[in-house]
């Protein structure tokens, strides 16, 4: 397999997503959403923190399933698990269910490009509206 160089990379990459120009905020090479920059740092910041989260728990199911099966588990075993295809699809499931329980509030409630508009589930709770 050659390796692509870093332009060829970043064309593949984005193959497909032309989509994204139509998209409010829309910048070449610098996507942005929100009025203030700082806003689209910390969206940034809590999506890599999520996906931290959720490669720590997928971890954790492996680690517990090779426990309960096996009665031990190694570093080695974690790397080189082999999911059945029903271990496989919960464990699909399970990402999906984190990522709306995570990311929902994202998408209730979003104004117009450059607002913040949406509030925290918290604070949506105690008002009644969700």
């Amino acid at each position: 397999m050659s390796k692509l160089s870093p332009e060829d990379r970043a064309k593949k990459l984005s193959e497909g997503l032309d989509y994204v120009k139509d998209l409010p905020g829309f910048e070449r090479g610098h996507p942005h959403y929100f009025k203030d920059p700082m806003i689209d740092h910390l969206l940034e910041i809590v999506l890599q923190l999520g996906a931290e989260i959720w490669v720590t728990r997928d971890r954790q199911m492996v680690t517990e399933y090779l426990l309960a099966t096996e009665g031990k588990v190694t570093p080695e075993m974690i790397e080189n698990f082999k999911p059945t295809p029903e271990w496989r699809e919960k464990m699909r499931d399970e990402r999906r269910n984190y990522t709306r329980r995570l990311y929902q509030c994202l998408y209730e409630g979003i104004g117009t490009a450059g607002e913040a508009s949406f509030g925290s589930g918290v604070m949506r709770n105690n008002t009644g509206n969700k």
